[in-house]
């Protein structure tokens, strides 16, 4: 009895043992990948997170700047207008008629704007023409202002001629007060001059304020909740709380550099940028309203910042979310592979203390027999067989392989019948296979293996190739075996490679091309434009997709050549246009450029495309 239970707590104790020797190496490995992925992680979903904030202040950095473009030059157009001429130099009431109604048909055309003056030199409104429900309404003389007293009367007429001010972005003060509801405004100023070239005060354009700030907040698609529009000097003039805007006209310091001053201190020092502080992340840019294509004609515009805070309790939630989900995945790993453990720990034992020599030999012999009839059943199938085929029994281990297998994995086939099939997978891979192959074999049919994953096989001097593998499973006297055809893709793969080297390269020569290419499908639009077209016209990358192509040319022009490219497009051939003519086209801004244009065409599903090479012939390069 005390030897029995001696017996019995060695058996113990040597699984014990074997069970830690098992487990322990594989729980350190899962742990340490486990550390690993979830650092990998966080920092993924922080870096998309980053690039996405970035994303949004620009859209509304460029949203702000395309929407003042729109009135400055209307200003111009106004400024010169007759009726504004006449106006000024005789002061008569006919002529202030003609005026008022001029400024009418703008309101009313646009409907953007909430005011259009004309004030004197003296300070007093002349004309004026508010927008009132959409409405143009003249106001009346007995209702006219003066406004001597304003800052944007006072920098507007010690303007050059030509120039233009813009004003601050603050709310409508009417009568010497604050206009309830509250109306934002942007004031556009711009000097008037007699036929002598004395003063004759300003022309005023009251951009609708609230319209652009609502055009701004439309383009933050992703960070409404948390982006914020301020001035210069830190005052919010748009923000998710609407109770901190507009301070500095209430006398509060509700600014960014008192609520956060290291976050303002951050963000005086660049004008664009990024930092994560310890309240959360910071994105900002600054606004310069015309800087780009106006900067001459307007004079000392005001500068805002587009800022978007992602608080340090959202990042912290992201990370703790990336942190569990890891976890769970490491804890289900290491309780399967702790399962595994034990039940390999069970079976080495009781394997060993069940084996002996006559079942061993028995098993060899009914192995070999077994052997026997499987290759003498597909031996005829087996050695025809272009691709490799080999057959395993439920145990794993290889009964039959033919000769392109053999060659494919660089065996002799008598040194592959009897082995593990693991023998011919990855080092990395064999751990999992064993479970995949009992998986298969609960519920075996005729299919493809690792759908949705790349499966490689490795050869006897130890490199590894991608392969393809169909499963079917049969019986023989009621034992299950698996016939597995692989096929070496090694081939397949290379010409992929090189087909996605080819098109990189095309895209690579499409983007450096210094002559303009544009792609343009059967219907007239825009498929393709590479970033010297865009420049050479003007536009922003991406800007002319899906637009018409007679957008690129002077609109008397346009509607002939819509005939001539649907010709074209009938009788394709690769030509130059308008051979022994001179051709031009039209830049976003107006201007037309002398171009050369050759064309070609092809053919993709079924469609007809149109390319164009087009070259500036203005000598401008």
């Amino acid at each position: 009895m005390l030897d029995q239970d001696h017996r019995t707590s060695v058996s113990r104790s040597a699984s014990l043992r074997l069970f830690i020797l098992l487990f322990t190496p594989v729980a350190l490995l899962i742990l340490g990948g486990a550390w690993y992925v979830g650092k990998e992680r966080i920092e993924e979903e922080v870096a998309l997170i980053r690039t996405s904030e970035i994303a949004n202040v620009v859209m509304g950095v460029r949203r702000l700047d395309d929407e003042l473009h729109t009135p400055l030059n209307q200003l111009r157009l106004l400024a010169g207008e007759d009726a504004l001429r006449r106006a000024v130099e005789t002061e008569g009431a006919r002529e202030l008629r003609e005026l008022e109604s001029s400024f009418a048909r703008l309101i009313a055309y646009t409907g953007h704007y909430d005011k259009v003056r004309w004030i004197d030199e003296q300070g007093r409104e002349r004309a004026r023409v508010n927008n009132v429900a959409g409405q143009a309404q003249v106001v009346g003389p007995e209702y006219l202002q003066r406004v001597a007293d304003t800052h944007y009367f006072k920098a507007g007429v010690q303007l050059p001629a030509g120039q233009v001010h813009v004003s601050p972005l603050d709310l409508n003060v009417e009568h010497g007060k604050l206009e309830t509801p509250r109306r934002p405004v942007l004031r556009l100023i711009t000097p008037l001059h007699g036929a002598d070239g004395a003063a004759r005060g300003i022309l005023v354009l009251n951009v609708a304020g609230q319209a652009l700030l609502d055009a701004f907040t439309d383009s933050l698609v992703e960070i409404r909740d948390h982006a914020m529009l301020v001035n210069a000097d830190g005052y919010w003039l748009k923000h998710p709380n609407s109770a901190l805007e507009w301070g500095f006209l209430f006398n509060r310091q509700d600014t960014l550099g008192n609520h956060h001053p290291e976050a303002w201190q951050a963000i005086r020092a660049i004008p664009s940028g990024q930092d994560e502080l310890a309240d959360g992340l910071w994105t900002w840019s600054t606004v310069y309203p015309l800087k780009q294509e106006d900067a001459q004609a307007a004079s000392a515009p005001p500068t805002w910042l587009v800022v978007s805070h992602l608080s340090r309790q959202h990042l912290e939630a992201l990370r703790q979310a990336a942190w569990r989900s890891v976890g769970v995945y490491m804890f289900v790993l290491l309780a399967v592979y702790a399962a595994i453990a034990v039940w390999l720990t069970r079976a080495v034992s009781e394997r060993t203390r069940a084996m002996a020599a006559a079942a061993q030999a028995q098993a060899e012999a009914e192995a070999a027999q077994r052997v026997s009839q499987a290759k003498e059943r597909f031996r005829l199938v087996v050695e025809a067989n272009i691709n490799g085929l080999l057959v395993v029994d439920r145990e794993g281990r290889i009964v039959l392989v033919n000769p392109a297998l053999a060659a494919m994995f660089g065996y002799a086939r008598e040194e592959l019948v009897g082995q593990p099939l693991d023998m011919l997978l990855p080092e990395a891979g064999r751990s999992f296979h064993a479970g995949y192959f009992a998986a298969y074999l609960r519920d075996p049919e005729a299919r493809p293996m690792g759908v949705g994953r790349e499966l490689y096989g490795r050869r006897k001097d130890g490199s590894l190739f991608p392969i393809e593998i169909s499963l079917s499973p049969f019986r023989e006297n009621g034992e299950l075996f698996v016939d597995a055809f692989v096929a070496d893709i090694s081939e397949r793969r290379r010409g992929e490679l090189l087909h996605r080297r080819i098109e990189a390269r095309l895209q690579l020569m499409m983007q450096t091309n210094p002559n303009g290419l544009l792609v343009v499908d059967d219907q007239g639009a825009i498929e393709m434009a590479n970033p010297a077209l865009e420049r050479m016209f003007g536009y922003a990358p991406g800007e002319l997709l899906n637009q018409s192509l007679e957008r690129l040319l002077p609109v008397d022009l346009r509607q002939r050549h819509a005939q001539l490219r649907e010709g074209y497009m009938r009788q394709p051939s690769i030509r130059a246009m308008g051979d022994g003519m001179v051709l031009h086209g039209l830049r976003k801004d107006g201007a037309t450029i002398p171009v050369r244009v050759s064309l070609a065409c092809f053919v993709e599903e079924g469609r007809t495309y149109a390319q164009a090479t087009v070259i500036d012939a203005s000598g401008r390069g």
